[in-house]
Protein backbone atom coordinates (compact mmCIF):
# COMPACT_ATOMS: atom_id res chain seq x y z
CA UNK A 1 0.00 0.00 0.00
CA UNK A 2 1.12 3.88 -1.48
CA UNK A 3 1.86 5.87 1.53
CA UNK A 4 1.45 9.92 0.61
CA UNK A 5 3.32 11.72 2.84
CA UNK A 6 2.05 14.85 4.23
CA UNK A 7 4.06 17.57 3.17
CA UNK A 8 4.68 19.40 6.53
CA UNK A 9 7.08 21.54 5.68
CA UNK A 10 6.25 22.93 2.56
CA UNK A 11 2.69 23.89 4.64
CA UNK A 12 4.74 25.23 7.52
CA UNK A 13 6.69 27.47 5.04
CA UNK A 14 3.55 28.15 3.22
CA UNK A 15 1.78 29.16 7.02
CA UNK A 16 4.72 31.32 7.96
CA UNK A 17 4.32 33.22 4.47
CA UNK A 18 0.62 34.22 5.17
CA UNK A 19 0.97 35.16 8.59
CA UNK A 20 4.18 37.61 6.80
CA UNK A 21 1.86 38.85 4.51
CA UNK A 22 -0.51 39.54 7.07
CA UNK A 23 1.42 40.92 9.56
CA UNK A 24 3.01 43.11 7.14
CA UNK A 25 -0.18 44.38 5.56
CA UNK A 26 -1.64 44.99 9.49
CA UNK A 27 1.13 47.12 9.97
CA UNK A 28 1.66 49.29 6.96
CA UNK A 29 -0.83 51.27 7.07
CA UNK A 30 -0.43 52.09 11.38
CA UNK A 31 0.96 55.18 11.05
CA UNK A 32 2.50 56.44 14.25
CA UNK A 33 1.22 60.22 14.69
CA UNK A 34 3.58 62.97 15.59
CA UNK A 35 1.41 66.37 16.09
CA UNK A 36 3.51 69.22 14.72
CA UNK A 37 0.58 71.85 15.49
CA UNK A 38 -3.14 71.54 16.62
CA UNK A 39 -4.98 69.99 13.70
CA UNK A 40 -1.85 68.76 11.87
CA UNK A 41 -0.20 65.40 12.60
CA UNK A 42 2.47 63.47 10.42
CA UNK A 43 3.33 59.87 10.38
CA UNK A 44 4.60 57.42 7.80
CA UNK A 45 3.20 53.91 7.14
CA UNK A 46 4.87 51.02 4.84
CA UNK A 47 3.69 49.99 1.40
CA UNK A 48 5.14 46.44 1.29
CA UNK A 49 4.31 44.42 -0.21
CA UNK A 50 2.43 46.67 -2.79
CA UNK A 51 5.31 48.88 -3.30
CA UNK A 52 6.98 48.25 -6.65
CA UNK A 53 10.36 50.31 -6.41
CA UNK A 54 12.13 52.36 -4.41
CA UNK A 55 11.50 52.90 -0.24
CA UNK A 56 8.00 51.46 0.56
CA UNK A 57 7.65 54.06 2.98
CA UNK A 58 4.66 56.47 2.53
CA UNK A 59 4.38 60.35 4.20
CA UNK A 60 0.98 61.33 5.84
CA UNK A 61 -0.19 64.80 7.35
CA UNK A 62 -3.20 64.26 8.38
CA UNK A 63 -5.07 67.79 8.80
CA UNK A 64 -8.20 68.98 10.71
CA UNK A 65 -9.85 71.92 8.26
CA UNK A 66 -11.23 73.57 10.77
CA UNK A 67 -7.73 74.47 12.26
CA UNK A 68 -5.56 74.93 9.13
CA UNK A 69 -5.86 76.85 6.17
CA UNK A 70 -5.36 75.08 2.70
CA UNK A 71 -4.37 77.56 -0.26
CA UNK A 72 -4.00 76.79 -4.00
CA UNK A 73 -0.98 78.93 -5.81
CA UNK A 74 -0.23 78.72 -9.34
CA UNK A 75 2.98 80.43 -10.95
CA UNK A 76 1.64 82.78 -12.68
CA UNK A 77 -0.06 85.14 -10.01
CA UNK A 78 3.42 84.97 -8.26
CA UNK A 79 5.02 87.43 -10.93
CA UNK A 80 7.91 84.68 -11.93
CA UNK A 81 9.12 83.54 -15.20
CA UNK A 82 9.22 80.13 -14.17
CA UNK A 83 7.65 77.78 -11.81
CA UNK A 84 9.95 77.47 -8.52
CA UNK A 85 10.51 74.08 -7.46
CA UNK A 86 8.77 72.83 -4.13
CA UNK A 87 11.79 73.95 -1.61
CA UNK A 88 11.17 77.52 -3.24
CA UNK A 89 7.71 77.50 -2.97
CA UNK A 90 7.97 76.51 0.72
CA UNK A 91 10.38 79.66 1.24
CA UNK A 92 8.21 82.22 -0.77
CA UNK A 93 4.88 81.17 1.30
CA UNK A 94 6.50 79.95 4.55
CA UNK A 95 3.64 77.59 4.46
CA UNK A 96 4.29 74.27 7.40
CA UNK A 97 3.72 71.76 4.17
CA UNK A 98 3.77 72.00 0.65
CA UNK A 99 3.09 69.39 -1.85
CA UNK A 100 1.92 69.57 -5.55
CA UNK A 101 -1.29 69.90 -7.39
CA UNK A 102 -2.61 68.58 -10.20
CA UNK A 103 -1.63 67.75 -13.55
CA UNK A 104 -0.34 69.85 -16.09
CA UNK A 105 0.25 70.86 -19.75
CA UNK A 106 3.78 70.81 -21.34
CA UNK A 107 3.18 74.87 -21.44
CA UNK A 108 3.14 74.58 -17.05
CA UNK A 109 -0.93 75.53 -17.55
CA UNK A 110 -2.87 73.63 -15.24
CA UNK A 111 -5.21 70.47 -16.57
CA UNK A 112 -8.36 71.30 -15.55
CA UNK A 113 -10.42 73.46 -13.27
CA UNK A 114 -7.83 75.97 -10.50
CA UNK A 115 -9.04 78.95 -8.79
CA UNK A 116 -6.50 80.42 -6.40
CA UNK A 117 -7.59 83.02 -3.43
CA UNK A 118 -10.94 83.51 -5.16
CA UNK A 119 -9.10 83.92 -8.80
CA UNK A 120 -9.87 81.76 -11.68
CA UNK A 121 -6.25 80.76 -12.88
CA UNK A 122 -7.78 77.95 -15.32
CA UNK A 123 -11.36 77.59 -16.12
CA UNK A 124 -11.48 74.76 -17.64
CA UNK A 125 -13.59 72.01 -16.54
CA UNK A 126 -11.30 68.86 -17.68
CA UNK A 127 -14.06 66.05 -18.86
CA UNK A 128 -12.30 63.23 -17.62
CA UNK A 129 -11.13 64.31 -14.09
CA UNK A 130 -14.19 63.80 -11.80
CA UNK A 131 -12.90 64.93 -8.51
CA UNK A 132 -11.65 68.76 -6.75
CA UNK A 133 -9.85 69.47 -3.56
CA UNK A 134 -12.00 72.86 -2.38
CA UNK A 135 -11.42 75.15 0.47
CA UNK A 136 -12.53 78.66 1.59
CA UNK A 137 -15.39 80.82 1.42
CA UNK A 138 -16.08 84.68 1.20
CA UNK A 139 -18.18 83.80 4.83
CA UNK A 140 -15.63 81.44 5.95
CA UNK A 141 -17.92 78.71 6.38
CA UNK A 142 -16.69 76.29 3.86
CA UNK A 143 -14.01 73.71 5.28
CA UNK A 144 -11.34 71.78 3.35
CA UNK A 145 -12.64 68.62 1.55
CA UNK A 146 -12.65 66.28 -1.38
CA UNK A 147 -15.52 66.96 -3.86
CA UNK A 148 -16.65 63.99 -5.99
CA UNK A 149 -17.94 65.63 -9.42
CA UNK A 150 -19.87 62.74 -10.58
CA UNK A 151 -22.09 63.54 -6.86
CA UNK A 152 -21.42 67.23 -6.99
CA UNK A 153 -20.40 69.30 -10.55
CA UNK A 154 -18.88 72.66 -10.09
CA UNK A 155 -19.68 75.34 -12.26
CA UNK A 156 -16.81 77.40 -13.19
CA UNK A 157 -19.41 80.37 -13.50
CA UNK A 158 -20.99 80.10 -9.90
CA UNK A 159 -18.21 79.19 -7.91
CA UNK A 160 -18.20 79.09 -4.38
CA UNK A 161 -15.06 78.55 -3.19
CA UNK A 162 -12.13 80.54 -3.29
CA UNK A 163 -9.79 77.44 -3.43
CA UNK A 164 -10.03 74.86 -5.96
CA UNK A 165 -7.77 72.41 -7.62
CA UNK A 166 -9.51 69.60 -9.70
CA UNK A 167 -7.69 66.14 -10.59
CA UNK A 168 -9.40 62.45 -10.23
CA UNK A 169 -10.78 60.07 -7.96
CA UNK A 170 -9.08 57.59 -6.52
CA UNK A 171 -11.55 55.74 -4.68
CA UNK A 172 -15.16 56.97 -3.43
CA UNK A 173 -17.45 56.69 -0.89
CA UNK A 174 -19.07 53.29 -1.88
CA UNK A 175 -15.78 51.91 -2.17
CA UNK A 176 -15.36 51.41 -6.13
CA UNK A 177 -11.79 52.39 -6.89
CA UNK A 178 -11.77 55.07 -9.79
CA UNK A 179 -8.85 54.17 -11.73
CA UNK A 180 -7.91 50.86 -13.95
CA UNK A 181 -5.70 48.68 -13.48
CA UNK A 182 -2.09 49.18 -15.12
CA UNK A 183 1.09 48.03 -14.55
CA UNK A 184 2.48 52.11 -14.38
CA UNK A 185 4.74 52.74 -11.42
CA UNK A 186 5.09 56.41 -10.23
CA UNK A 187 5.90 58.52 -7.24
CA UNK A 188 2.20 59.06 -5.73
CA UNK A 189 0.37 62.22 -3.91
CA UNK A 190 -3.26 61.10 -3.09
CA UNK A 191 -5.68 63.37 -0.79
CA UNK A 192 -7.99 61.47 1.08
CA UNK A 193 -10.93 62.24 3.58
CA UNK A 194 -11.42 59.71 6.47
CA UNK A 195 -14.70 59.56 8.75
CA UNK A 196 -13.98 62.14 10.85
CA UNK A 197 -13.97 64.37 8.18
CA UNK A 198 -10.13 65.45 8.11
CA UNK A 199 -7.74 65.54 5.25
CA UNK A 200 -5.16 63.25 5.00
CA UNK A 201 -2.36 63.59 2.40
CA UNK A 202 -0.17 60.98 1.07
CA UNK A 203 2.78 61.24 -1.10
CA UNK A 204 5.14 57.63 -1.66
CA UNK A 205 8.55 57.80 -1.63
CA UNK A 206 8.46 54.93 -4.07
CA UNK A 207 6.35 53.29 -6.67
CA UNK A 208 3.09 52.09 -7.05
CA UNK A 209 0.47 51.66 -9.14
CA UNK A 210 -2.63 53.33 -8.32
CA UNK A 211 -4.66 50.36 -8.05
CA UNK A 212 -2.06 48.69 -6.11
CA UNK A 213 -1.96 52.55 -3.65
CA UNK A 214 -6.27 52.59 -3.83
CA UNK A 215 -6.48 49.23 -2.07
CA UNK A 216 -3.63 49.94 -0.16
CA UNK A 217 -5.01 52.67 1.54
CA UNK A 218 -8.71 51.28 1.31
CA UNK A 219 -6.94 48.16 3.71
CA UNK A 220 -5.36 50.38 6.27
CA UNK A 221 -6.96 51.09 9.42
CA UNK A 222 -7.15 55.13 8.89
CA UNK A 223 -11.12 55.23 8.40
CA UNK A 224 -10.46 56.53 4.73
CA UNK A 225 -14.00 57.41 3.24
CA UNK A 226 -12.83 58.60 -0.29
CA UNK A 227 -9.38 59.80 -2.27
CA UNK A 228 -8.50 61.69 -5.21
CA UNK A 229 -4.93 61.25 -6.64
CA UNK A 230 -3.02 64.43 -7.88
CA UNK A 231 -0.29 64.65 -9.54
CA UNK A 232 2.19 62.00 -10.01
CA UNK A 233 5.88 60.95 -11.10
CA UNK A 234 8.65 63.17 -10.40
CA UNK A 235 6.02 65.79 -9.76
CA UNK A 236 4.75 63.84 -6.62
CA UNK A 237 6.70 65.85 -3.70
CA UNK A 238 5.60 66.86 -0.23
CA UNK A 239 7.87 69.03 2.27
CA UNK A 240 6.79 69.73 5.95
CA UNK A 241 8.68 72.79 7.76
CA UNK A 242 7.22 72.58 11.55
CA UNK A 243 9.50 74.05 14.17
CA UNK A 244 12.61 71.81 14.47
CA UNK A 245 10.55 68.94 12.53
CA UNK A 246 11.41 68.61 9.09
CA UNK A 247 10.38 66.59 6.23
CA UNK A 248 10.52 66.19 2.32
CA UNK A 249 9.97 63.54 -0.52
CA UNK A 250 11.13 64.08 -3.66
CA UNK A 251 9.95 62.25 -6.92
CA UNK A 252 12.23 59.77 -8.16
CA UNK A 253 9.66 57.46 -10.43
CA UNK A 254 8.04 58.84 -13.39
CA UNK A 255 5.16 57.26 -14.84
CA UNK A 256 7.09 54.62 -17.50
CA UNK A 257 8.61 53.63 -14.32
CA UNK A 258 12.09 54.83 -14.81
CA UNK A 259 13.82 56.29 -11.94
CA UNK A 260 16.29 59.24 -11.22
CA UNK A 261 18.35 58.03 -8.64
CA UNK A 262 19.37 62.25 -7.39
CA UNK A 263 15.68 62.84 -7.36
CA UNK A 264 16.02 66.05 -8.33
CA UNK A 265 13.51 68.56 -7.61
CA UNK A 266 11.28 69.85 -10.76
CA UNK A 267 9.67 73.01 -11.52
CA UNK A 268 5.92 72.55 -9.96
CA UNK A 269 3.53 75.47 -11.79
CA UNK A 270 0.74 74.69 -9.00
CA UNK A 271 1.04 73.77 -5.62
CA UNK A 272 -1.06 73.25 -2.06
CA UNK A 273 -0.33 74.76 0.84
CA UNK A 274 -1.06 74.21 4.26
CA UNK A 275 -0.74 76.86 6.77
CA UNK A 276 -1.61 76.96 10.62
CA UNK A 277 -1.06 78.92 13.91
Amino acid sequence: MMRRHFPVARVTALVAVAVGLFIVTRDAGRPHWRALRPGVEFGTLRGEPWCRGGSAAIAALRLDPARVRIRVHHYARERVTRPPDIVAWQERTGALAVFNAGQFYPDFSYMGLLVSDGEVVSPRIHPTFRAALVAGSSDGSRRARVVDLEREPLDPDSLHWDEVAQSFMLFDRSGTVRVRRSDQIANRTVVAEDRAGRLVVFTSEGAYTLWDLARLLQAAPLHLTQAMAMDGGREAELLVSAGRFRYATFGQWNGAGGADPEGRRVPLPAVITVSAP
